[in-house]
């Protein structure tokens, strides 16, 4: 495990986990945080890792956000930069090859749900609570929250969250989307991010590949260039090896062995 004040990462096989470190200020988001979450992004892509996890430290929060105290006065300037650093981070977190799950372990608010939301998943505990809440302090979300949102809830649950501030429990927002699952109480939360992580990588890394893509082209009607694209990706997966091993193995009735790669 690599650590500093603020972050630490927890090297696995085939991934790591990423943890924010402030559990007095509630892991409110710093800039050392981002550059560490960017220079790990940097290993998992080199090394052709598979997953990620991103948590907080302790089991109030994930993260409440940025501090506040750089949103005003003579740090402002700073914030925009913070922001757009930001921004871009998640932007690229959303897009990484590298599968990644928010494990949302208490408050996930502000930049904190905008960086949850820019993974590929978000696994709640059952007292996360959540939401977009710059409305009050007559700002709005800067982290790409105005996009991710309606991309995971639609644009008009997006924009009652945004106008109102209101906070989402866990059952709410795996109702509306914004949460992949709710943890139960069987196991930690951390455990059931592996097993979920793993009851996806058990899989062929290609074809997985191919899904992502497919679905980023997506919308909200079915259109002939996402079939197109759909049909193009299952045309050069059905022609890789893992394809041949997966009917092979279910001919043979055993399980697959898939490259991983």
């Amino acid at each position: 495990m690599t650590a500093d004040k603020d972050y630490s990462v927890e090297w696995c096989d085939g991934g790591a986990v990423f943890r924010l470190l402030r559990g007095d200020r509630l892991n409110a988001l710093t800039l050392s945080m981002l550059t560490g979450l960017a220079e790990c992004l940097d290993c998992l892509e080199r090394d052709k890792k598979r997953f990620l996890i991103v948590t907080g430290e302790g089991d109030r929060a994930f993260s409440a956000g940025a501090d506040l105290t750089e949103a005003v006065g003579p740090d402002a300037v700073e914030a925009i930069g913070k922001a757009q650093i930001a921004t871009k981070l998640f932007l690229r977190l959303s897009r990484t090859p590298v599968l990644s799950v928010a494990a949302i372990n208490g408050f996930a608010f502000g930049g904190g749900l905008e960086l949850a939301m820019a993974c590929t998943f978000r696994i709640a505990a059952p007292h996360a609570r959540m939401a977009l809440p710059e409305i009050r302090l007559g700002v709005l979300p800067s982290y790409g929250g105005t996009q991710f949102l309606p991309a995971l809830v639609g644009r008009s649950l997006a924009l009652d969250l945004m106008l109102t501030g209101r906070v989402v429990v866990a059952t709410d927002a795996l109702t509306m989307g914004l949460v992949t699952r709710v943890a139960g109480a069987q196991t930690s939360l951390m455990e059931q991010a592996f097993e979920f992580v793993n009851s996806i990588l058990q899989y062929s890394q290609v074809a997985i590949d191919g899904i992502r893509t497919c679905v980023e082209a997506s919308g909200p009607v079915v259109t002939d260039a996402g079939l197109a694209i759909e049909a193009d990706v299952v045309r050069r997966v059905a022609a890789g090896p893992d394809a041949r091993e997966g009917v092979q193995a279910f001919l043979e009735k055993r399980p697959p062995v898939f490259s991983h790669k």
